[in-house]
């Protein structure tokens, strides 16, 4: 997998669906949002930005603060 157009999750637009790269958090943060299925390689829909992002994962929707969205680098699916 390669990370050259890799973008915050934050910065795409809603409606847009994304492939997580990278988390670039603390362990913490990390291991939470795999918990809550935000884990490497996943596609999600950004539903929306803003001061809180809603991400789509399949069914499930998982609002994220803007400097957690932020630290979440993804590109753009086919």
């Amino acid at each position: 997998m390669t990370f050259d157009h890799a973008a915050p999750i934050s910065s795409f637009p809603a409606g847009r669906t994304v492939r997580l790269c990278f988390m670039g958090l603390d362990d913490a943060t990390c291991a939470r949002l795999r918990e809550l299925g935000v884990r490497e390689g996943c596609d999600a829909c950004v539903m929306s930005t803003g001061d809180k992002c809603v991400l789509g994962l399949g069914a499930a929707r998982v609002a994220l603060r803007r400097e957690v969205a932020q630290g979440l680098f993804a590109t753009e699916t086919a």
